[in-house]
């Protein structure tokens, strides 16, 4: 149907070589004096000599792209200034920008598979810790253009109390993330938050009631995306059964996918149902 339409439409989509090379040309004008290496499609290495490397992975922007074709420029151009910021690895983090990212507890499988074009590519040691059995989290830095997922050699130097991380950066989150939106009615919910954060508010303990989510028994929850949360009732089975074709389509059609499954609250903490 996608591929019809865009031949109505006369839009052309591009193969992933093709994009790869589209973007390879925009970073290149961006950055002259690095020396980019094509691993495969969606794969770019960015070589800086002495002061080492960095590897591109255009999934997530090829998949936008293909969402909306007619915005190639636009989706090429918004990620590669996100990208910038992988240039200024030295910079001195911010904590009180250093915000909990949601991931699927397989996240650094994916980015081992990603990587395994690379010669002698290592998964980075980010930091991170456990949140469920299906689900972690990853420490990050929010800038104005990126989201700078730092290592944990960086954050020693920062001397922050690594009990105490996640109380703090839930805090930052909450001074981060514009103002949080609640859509929907008849015990089906949803959240806005501007599209990078809406399921690491799940982290939110306080906005987790029965008071701002009136729904049929305990708070069920889906997130296909980073940026999609669903929200009902467990006693309300038609609405949960209706949600699995749109949880399904989003997982596998959007942007930084997260989860097929559902997950209830607890009281403290969601769980996988």
């Amino acid at each position: 149907m996608k591929k019809l339409l865009n031949k109505i439409l006369g839009t052309k989509v591009l193969s992933e070589s093709e994009f790869t090379e589209k973007y390879l040309a925009t970073i290149s004008k961006r950055h002259p004096n690095v020396t980019y290496e094509i691993m495969e499609p969606l794969v770019i290495k960015a070589n800086f000599g002495e002061n080492g490397e960095i590897t591109h992975f255009l999934d997530n922007s090829y998949r936008e792209y293909k969402l909306g074709p007619k915005e190639l420029n636009e989706t090429i151009e918004r990620y590669s200034n996100a990208s910038t910021n992988l240039y200024k690895k030295n910079e001195q983090i911010n904590i009180d920008r250093i915000v909990p990212v949601i991931k699927p507890s397989d996240y650094f499988e994916q980015l081992k598979n990603l990587g395994s074009s690379t010669k002698d590519y290592k998964i980075p040691e980010l930091v991170w810790e456990k949140y469920n059995e299906d689900l972690i989290i990853v420490y990050a830095e929010d800038r104005d253009k990126d989201i700078n997922y730092f290592t944990q050699d960086e954050f020693e130097k920062l001397n922050i109390d690594r009990i105490t991380l996640l109380e703090n950066s839930i805090e930052n989150l909450n001074n981060v993330v514009p103002k949080i939106e609640k859509v929907g009615e008849n015990g089906n919910f949803g959240l806005i938050a501007g599209g990078d954060y809406e399921v690491s508010l799940i982290l939110m303990q306080n906005i987790w009631t029965k008071e701002n989510f009136d729904v049929d028994g305990d708070i069920v929850i889906a997130i296909p995306n980073r940026d999609l949360v669903f929200i009902t009732g467990s006693n309300d089975e038609k609405s949960i059964e209706k949600l699995q074709k749109t949880v399904l389509k989003s997982y596998e059609t959007g942007n930084h996918s997260i989860s097929t499954n559902y997950y209830k609250w607890n009281g403290k903490k969601f769980e996988i149902i």
